[in-house]
């Protein structure tokens, strides 16, 4: 759900940085349904995956493939404290379209519109499920000051139409502004933003109000080559979620234990295969591939994040 574009001139901004595309709709969606469900909303994040450059003519395209391993070995409880997990291995395949466009009379303005579908599977000894979770629908604008700096706004909506086993049963709303910049090699990515949810409504059990989300994602990474024509890029993350409790609306009463927190941390690396050199100039395709660890350090009520995320990405 976000993502950037190549650039089309030769120009290179004195402080600047690259005019590469970045990654599309990075969300990371667990099974919300799981009260104990761990899963930080966009910890695929990587270094630009907030940048973008409105120095492009026409309109282009992404399709992004993230694959997520977690071992939910270990859980924190009620007070913080490490506890035995579940013990089952959670991987979320996120696959993502997305349209980019421009109005002529809005120079430095660019948009976009994608749609993310979900590939969910958790299997433990006791208890598996799979299927294809609920896609999230939305865009996102964006703004540069400068030719390397993005600001921007994005909202998305998650429509309850997945298959039942991995389905939240909720419609939800995730809005969140972010910020992209270039300090000399130095790639500072940030987006904080929510998730408001509605009511949880499933045939055949109670009436649910989840608390809402609040989350912090932040990734700084250092060009290896020269920032206008980045190839390897090592990155250090900090991500962040708190979400408030579950009410149940049928029995009116809290939900105990239901509210969560989870700080994490990681590292990973960026690589970028841009042809933005003879002979292939002019040419619009590029590729993108990460690779990043994350770990838990402290948390509530949730499983532990101790897992592998990758991203593949090509635009045109």
């Amino acid at each position: 759900m976000h993502p950037r574009q190549p650039r089309r001139t030769t120009r290179r901004p004195r402080r600047q940085t690259c005019a590469l595309a970045m990654l599309g709709a990075a969300c990371s969606m667990m099974p919300l349904a799981a009260a104990h469900a761990s899963g930080i909303p966009f910890a695929t994040d990587r270094p630009q995956t907030w940048q973008f450059s409105s120095d492009f003519e026409g309109t282009y395209d992404s399709f992004g493939q993230n694959i997520e391993w977690n071992h939910d070995s270990r859980a924190f409880d009620s007070h913080g404290n490490q506890v035995a997990g579940p013990g089952t291995n959670t991987f979320v395949g996120l696959s993502t379209f997305i349209h980019y466009w421009k109005v002529p009379s809005l120079p430095h303005v660019g948009f976009n519109a994608s749609i993310t579908v979900p590939e969910i599977r958790t299997q433990g000894s006791q208890f598996s499920a799979s299927g294809i979770g609920d896609p999230l629908v939305g865009g996102l604008v964006w703004y540069n000051p400068a030719p390397a700096t993005t600001l921007g706004f994005q909202a998305y909506v998650q429509v309850p139409i997945g298959q039942d086993s991995v389905s939240t049963n909720t419609w939800s709303f995730w809005p969140s502004v972010f910020y992209d910049d270039w300090y000399g090699h130095v790639n500072v990515d940030l987006l904080v933003g929510g998730i408001l949810r509605g009511r949880t409504l499933r045939s055949g059990h109670d009436d649910l109000s989840p608390g809402n989300t609040f989350h912090l994602n932040l990734r700084v990474g250092y060009s290896l080559s020269p920032p206008d024509n980045p190839f390897a890029i090592p990155f250090v993350g900090f991500d962040y979620q708190t979400s408030g409790g579950t009410f149940n609306q049928t029995a009116f009463m809290p939900v105990a234990n239901s509210a969560s927190r989870e700080t994490a941390v990681g590292i990973g690396v960026l690589f970028q295969f841009k042809p933005n050199s003879l002979p292939f100039l002019h040419q619009k395709m590029y590729d993108q591939l990460s690779i990043q660890y994350q770990h838990s350090v402290s948390g509530r009520n949730t499983t532990l994040t101790n897992g592998i995320l990758v991203q593949a990405w090509h635009y045109w």
